[in-house]
Order: C-alpha cells, then structure tokens, then sequence
C-alpha cells in the first residue's frame, strides 16, 4: 500500500506540475520521462482508473490560475475600450470630422497576445491530457470499457470545462459580449471611415469582398482582428463573439440607413443599402468569421442574412414614413418603389396595414380637416398604394377607415363633383379629370356584357397583369388588381352606389351651367362624355340634356337679340327696351334637378328687359312662351364709388337690391323690405355682403328703424351683426367674447363636416383637437358664446343642437 500510495503521490504531483506548466509554442509530441515513468508506476499497482479524475482536477486547476493571469492581462483593453465607447456617444457623434475612437495598437497586440495565450495554454493542456490518458491505455491494456471510455473522454471534457470557465470569466470587469461588442464596434467603423475615404465605400472592396489595402486603416489591421476572432473560436467562445459582431453588423447597417433614409422620398435608398451591406459589412464578416469551406458557407449565409435584414430595415423605415409619402406623391414615387420592393422579400404586410391605418386615423381623419384635404390625401392613398402593391390587398385594408369617415361627411360627395367640374386652374381638378379619362380603368369599370375578340382581348391582359394577394392578405378581404389604381371607381365606391354619384354631379352641373356668364362648356362636355363612357349613357341622360339646352340657348339668344322690335305687335313696342345686356339660359325644367326657389320683386328696368326678351322670344317660338325665374343665374356689376371703380359677379337679388340705391341713397330696412317682396331678415341676410364689401352701410338710432345707406365713398370694416340698442357689452363680456373668438374657426369647421351637434359635444371636440390656443374654457362660457353666434346668424339653435345658416 505504502508503494502505491507514493507511486500515486509522484503521478499527481508531475502530472500537475506539467499541466500547470503546458503552453508556449513548442507543441508537446511526447511525455517527458519523469511523467511517464510516474504514469508506469501507478498502472503497474492497478490505480489506472482513479487517473482521469485526477487529472481534470489537476487541468481545472490549472485553467483556474490562467483564466485569472488573462483576465488580468485584458484589464487596460476593457478600459480603453469602455473610454472608447463613450468618447463615441459623446463628443464624436456630434462632430463627425474625429472619426471613429480608436483602440491604441499596443493594447489590441495586447488583447490578442492574451488570448493567444489562453488558447496556446488551453490547447497544450489538451494535448498533454490526450498524451497521459494514452500512456495509461497502453500500459494497462486490461481496464474495463468504462475506465476507458473515461480516458479517452478526458481531453473533449476538459475542453468544454475551459470553454464553460472562460464564458464565466469578466475581463477587466466587463463580460466578455460587452468587451467584444465594443472591440468589434470600433473595427468595423474604422474600416467603414477608410473604405469611404479610400474610394467610396461601395467601390472600396475587392471583387470577391475582401477589403482592399487602400481600403484598411492600416498594413496589419486586418491581420490582428482575424487573428482574435480566430482565438476566440478556438477557446470556445465562437457564440459569444458571433453574437457580439452580429449585433454590431446590424447597427451598423441600421445607423447607415436611417442617417440616409429621413425624409428623402425622391430617390431609392433600397439599391445602394443592398450594395453597400454587400460591401463594408461583408468585407467585416469574412475577416471574423473561418476560413476555409465552413467560413465560404458561413459568409453566404451572412450575404443572404444581411439582405433580408436591409429589406426589413428600409422597410420599416418607410412605413414609418408612408404617410408623408403619400403627401409627397407622386414625387415619393421611389420611396414607393422600395416599400415595394420590400414588401416582395419580407413578411411586413400587416405590420405596413396597422401603421398607415394608424397614421391615417391620428393625422388626417381630424374634424378640423376640410373634406377636399381628406379626398385628396385619399387619392394619392390610391395611386401610391398601387404601385406599391399591384394587388390591391393593402389598399382594401387601409382604406375603410377612411370611407368610413367620409362617408359620415355631408359634403363628401359635393366635394368629389366639384373636383370633377372645376376649373382647369385647379390642380386636384385636373388630376381627377386625368383619372376620369382613363379608358383602360373606365373599360373595367363599365358593366357591360360584350362578346367578342374585344372581349378576350381584354381578358387576356387583366389574366397577364395579375398578381396573387400577399401570404398573410386578409383572405375575407377580396381584392382586385384592376381596381386597386382607379381612384374613381374608389371614391364613387365610398357610398356602395354610382346614383348618389350622379345626383350629385346633375346639381353640381346644373349649379355650373347657370352661372356661367357665357354659353362656352367644353370643359362639361368633356366631363359628360368620360362619364359616360364610366357609368353608360342612360345613367347621364338627363345631363346630356342639360348641356344640350346651354348650347340651344346661345343659338336662340343669338336669334331673340337679332328680331327687330317692328316684328312685335304694335301695341307693345313703346314697352320694348334694349335687350343686348341680357343673355338667358333656357331649361327644359323635366331633365333638370329641382330648382331653387326663392321670389322677390324685380326692379322695373329689369322687368321691362325680360318682357321684351320673352316677346320676340314668343315671335319666334309661338305658340311657345318662357316662365322666368329670375333668382337664379348671375348679373356683372361695373360700380363706380368715389374714385374707385368696382367689378362685382353677384346673384340677381344682391343686384336688384343695390339697383335701388340708384334713386335714393338711403332705404328704411322694412321699406326696402317691402319693396322687394321679401322679410326684412331674409333681405338682412343678402344685404350685409354688400356691407362688408363697404358699398352699403347700417345704422339704427335709439328709438328709430334700421337704415340702409350707399357710401360715397368705399369703407371697410366687418359688417354690423347685431343692433345696436340694447345690445352694448360691458367691458369683461366683450373680452370674454374676444378670447372665445380664437376657437370660432374650429367651431365652423365642426359644424361644416357634422350636420348638427350638441353643445357638450362641441365642448369636448375642441378640449380635444383645439391646441392653439388650447381650449380651457367652461361649458357655460361656450353656451354664451354660441348663443353670440346664433345672434349673428351664423349658427342656429334647433333641438337642443346647433347647426351652421
């Protein structure tokens, strides 16, 4: 016993000595003679199976003490790099011009000196523990499967123990992910500053990826941070350092892009963030990662990788901005093109849908938008989102709610016909007109059931332009690629009906023909013929019919003003005035809407005028007569006020009212009133645009009626709205009502896009929605204020609700 106690006594201590003692470069081929005689002595007293733990005991140890002799030695690089990195947050970041911190090449030599080291020691150790445990197989051939077993797992075992102590270990204080994070950080922003100062970072690199000389800081750069990665993967600790210069790499590239993605919707960004990540990043990757086959499979799996990731990242950057995209359209075209592009590659369909949708409900479906902002914004919502998705799947999703929402609008359609029909100076006219006139989207839309060559043909090109719904389209959302761009058949489609559409666009027609000063319509009946081709022609017949009376009308006005007043009976000629300054619009009433009605009597000139038109009218068109109705139309003014000369377009009823003040230059309100055939506050009502143009002014003195009088010169100032008697403020009220006057424009503008409202209502819409100045206000100061308004006659109270005049 005593023998083999000491045979096992100088095993361990020689054992334990060389593995203490294992590293440097000279490799270990074979055991020193001291060692192996120790290893003879113990097999020979049968103790072979108590030596693999032994000698594991004796290799942790040993670990144990180099773990801390590195930990020690990366002590200063943990340091320079944590000063590195926050110099980089700090002072760098806001000058541009340093650079990238830098980590002293005496410490980087340092870090890897270290972890060569480690490595060499950790390698030796196996190796030396490979040598033993073979001794031992060799000098006792007899051991049981298990003991072998056991030795022959000793140096594997020992690996993954080293590996495990040096995750554990904290160099300088620090883990090792935050250590290598901020060494690979500080390298590939190095490498990226010279590549871009070399040639331009896309240009900097090799054909086949490898940072060119003229690309790298400096000769050895590369060198060293291959040869740390290497000795990193060697000691185990590839995942640590593969996370790390992961992180790193994608920081890098999102940094990149979003310093050249803000706000610029007028170029792609999609195609040079794919070349570049394919340049400095890559260039990056092959220097951590293995040579060799594995790093070839390793680096393609990285190309592939860093692609899907610049798809994910230029593409979240844009959603992010997809709303100001839409306002920029169409000169954001290719900031269109690369959503569109990543969208193809990636799987960003519903998070793009809950974006936009929530963009669109917070920024533009407000109250205070005025309805012709939201269709416009809804119209470049179309085009933009059909080139972005052909399929229309996203445009199904993202646009309910603004149907929605229109479609609780009471002018919505107004203001879709009235872009439609105005004038050519108006640029959101002219691009619906452009859209109306798109035959291929108008052939769609069309329901009709031809056959034919015609018919296939078409077919065969919708079958062509097809394109599948994204993976994850909402599959109870149908969605068609031909319809995904008309914006026409996309705002006649808010209502679900084409006959409220047409309603509307026969008033608005109607609205337009007769207040043209002229009989020219080219433009209407350009509208008409596209809307035809759209909704068929039975549907727009009775505006067909319109259009054809204007034009009837120029021939037959033509023709009234040329009879000579000798072709009337003789008994009416001495009531035949000169008709020259009257031009009429003849209706057949049938095809046209309901016609306002609102009678007054006209001035006596004026009547002469149209008696004389209707009888050389009744000359020619006998047994034929006209039924005027003089409310409706326009009359040109020519006003000459003091030295001031004046051109006024006005309806016939602010005419006639001012043609009164020809003979007289002051009316009672009720005698003017009563002159006209109207109420005094219906007259009110049209006087005071005459008021506030400062040709007419008002005036009551206590105890006396309300006076209407012509200036003799042009005054300025708003209009009078209340009387005076009784109706003075005391200071406090008046500017109670002055502050309240700020959020006036917000309540109108309620008021227009909502048929009627509450006053509780309108108090917490504007504690809602109304910032500048901010609504702090009772609801009794905007009780007494609207009450203000309705005085004015801008509001009326009905129900309880108030309502715009």
């Amino acid at each position: 016993m005593a023998a083999a106690a000491a045979a096992w006594l100088s095993f361990a201590d020689a054992s334990g000595a060389a593995l203490a003692a294992a590293g440097g470069s000279a490799a270990t081929a074979r055991l020193p003679g001291d060692l192996a005689g120790a290893v003879d002595g113990i097999t020979a007293h049968g103790l072979a199976p108590l030596v693999p733990a032994q000698l594991l005991s004796a290799a942790v140890a040993a670990l144990r003490a180099r773990v801390a002799r590195l930990q020690a030695a990366l002590g200063p690089v943990a340091a320079a790099l944590e000063a590195a990195a926050a110099g980089e947050g700090g002072e760098d970041e806001e000058d541009g011009e340093q650079g990238a911190a830098a980590l002293p090449e005496e410490l980087e030599d340092a870090l890897a000196e270290a972890l060569r080291e480690a490595c060499e020691g950790v390698e030796a150790a196996t190796q030396l523990l490979s040598l033993l445990c073979e001794r031992v197989l060799c000098s006792q051939p007899t051991l049981s499967a298990a003991d072998r077993a056991a030795l022959l797992a000793a140096g594997p075992r020992f690996r993954r123990d080293a590996a495990a102590a040096l995750v554990d270990a904290q160099p300088g204080g620090h883990s090792w992910a935050a250590l290598l994070y901020r060494y690979y950080w500080l390298k590939l922003r190095q490498l990226s500053e010279a590549a871009a100062a070399a040639e331009g970072e896309d240009e900097a690199m090799a054909e086949d990826g490898e940072p060119g000389s003229s690309s790298l800081p400096h000769p050895g750069w590369g060198a060293r941070l291959r040869d740390v990665a290497a000795y990193l993967r060697a000691l185990g600790l590839e995942a640590v350092s593969e996370e790390a210069f992961a992180a790193v790499v994608c920081r890098h590239l999102r940094e990149h892009l979003e310093e050249r993605t803000h706000r610029a919707f007028d170029e792609r960004i999609l195609g040079p963030a794919l070349r570049y990540s394919a340049s400095t990043p890559l260039a990056f990757l092959r220097l951590v990662l293995p040579q060799g086959t594995d790093g070839a499979a390793a680096l393609a799996a990285w190309r592939a990788r860093l692609s899907y990731y610049v798809y994910e990242a230029v593409g979240g950057l844009r959603i992010a901005d997809m709303f100001d995209i839409v306002v920029d359209w169409p000169d954001s075209l290719p900031a269109v093109e690369d959503i569109r592009d990543c969208l193809q590659n990636t799987s960003l369909h519903r998070r793009f849908v809950a974006a936009f949708r929530k963009s669109l409900t917070d920024r533009l479906l407000r109250p205070g938008a005025a309805t012709a902002d939201i269709i416009a914004q809804y119209v470049s919502t179309i085009k933009a989102l059909a080139a972005c998705d052909p399929s229309g799947a996203i445009l199904g999703a993202v646009s309910g709610p603004i149907r929605a929402y229109l479609r609780g609008r009471r002018d919505t359609i107004r203001c879709i016909v009235t872009s439609l029909t105005a004038d050519e100076e108006d640029a959101a006219a002219q691009s619906l007109l452009a859209e109306l006139d798109n035959t291929e989207a108008a052939a769609e839309d069309y329901d009709s059931d031809f056959e034919g060559g015609e018919a296939d043909a078409l077919a065969l090109k919708e079958a062509e332009r097809w394109e599948p719904d994204p993976v994850d389209a909402d599959p109870s959302r149908a969605s068609s690629a031909a319809a995904a761009g008309d914006v026409i058949s996309r705002l006649v489609g808010i209502y679900g009906s084409k006959e409220l559409f047409i309603n509307e666009y026969r008033s608005m027609l109607a609205d337009r023909l007769l207040s043209k000063g002229d009989y020219e319509c080219d433009r209407e009946l350009r509208t008409l013929e596209l809307l035809k081709v759209r909704f068929g022609e039975g549907n727009l017949h009775n505006a067909e019919v319109m259009l054809k009376d204007l034009a009837d009308s120029k021939r037959i006005n033509a023709n009234v003003k040329s009879v000579p007043n000798t072709a009337t009976p003789l008994r009416r000629r001495r009531h035949l005035v000169d008709i020259n300054a009257l031009q009429a619009t003849i209706v057949s009433h049938l095809f046209w809407p309901q016609l306002p009605a609102e009678e007054f009597n006209l001035p006596s000139e004026v009547s002469a005028m149209l008696s004389t038109y209707a009888a050389k009218y009744r000359s020619l068109k006998a047994p034929r007569k006209l039924q005027w109705r003089p409310w409706l139309g326009t009359v040109s003014l020519d006003l000459a006020i003091g030295d001031q000369m004046l051109e006024f377009n006005v309806s016939p009823f602010h005419a006639s009212v001012l043609m009164h003040f020809q003979s007289r230059p002051e009316w009672p309100a009720a005698e003017l009133a009563e002159r006209m055939g109207v109420a005094p506050d219906a007259l009110r009502r049209k006087i005071v645009f005459w008021i506030n143009q400062g040709v007419l002014s008002e005036s009551r003195v206590a105890g006396q009626q309300l006076v209407y009088r012509r200036n003799e010169q042009l005054q300025t100032g708003p209009a009078v709205a209340q009387e005076q008697e009784g109706m003075e403020l005391e200071g406090g009220a008046a500017d109670k009502h002055a502050e309240m006057a700020a959020y006036e424009p917000f309540i109108m503008g309620m008021l227009t896009n909502f048929d009627a409202l509450p006053l509780d209502r309108v108090h917490n819409m504007l504690k809602m929605f109304a910032s500048d100045p901010p609504y702090d206000k009772s609801l009794e100061q905007l009780g007494a204020y609207m009450g203000r308004l309705v005085a004015d006659e801008k509001l009326s109270l009905e129900g309880g609700t108030y309502r715009k005049r």
